[in-house]
């Protein structure tokens, strides 16, 4: 196993971690809370995911539409303070640079 590898797989397992203390600390549920911790491990987890070179693209790909698609709904949970014209902004920037991270993982 490279090093890669390894830092890979401490960074799932420490997403893991995230979600799961998410959970016991505020409950796993959809409050704004626990989608923090959530799209904060999943996020961890994705990265440790794009650094091990062995795993194939379509989880990679996958990974990214999952961590993609949870922000937005993050995104969309907001209470009304941020406005839908703002939520709209981010949730363009999110599919952009998704779509950036496709495209590099799809390339090689």
């Amino acid at each position: 196993m490279s090093g890669m590898t390894i830092l890979g797989i401490c960074m799932i397992a420490i997403g893991i971690l995230i979600v799961a203390y998410g959970g016991v600390t505020v409950g796993f549920n959809f409050s704004l809370d626990f989608q923090s911790f959530l799209l904060g491990g999943l996020i961890v987890a994705f990265l440790g995911m794009a650094l091990i070179p062995l795993l194939p693209i379509a989880c990679k790909v996958g990974g990214l539409a999952l961590v993609s698609l949870l922000s937005i709904v993050y995104i969309h949970s907001m209470p009304n303070d941020f406005e839908l014209m703002m939520k709209l902004v981010a949730d363009v920037a999110i599919l952009g640079f998704s779509a950036w991270i496709m495209l590099l993982f799809l390339r090689k």
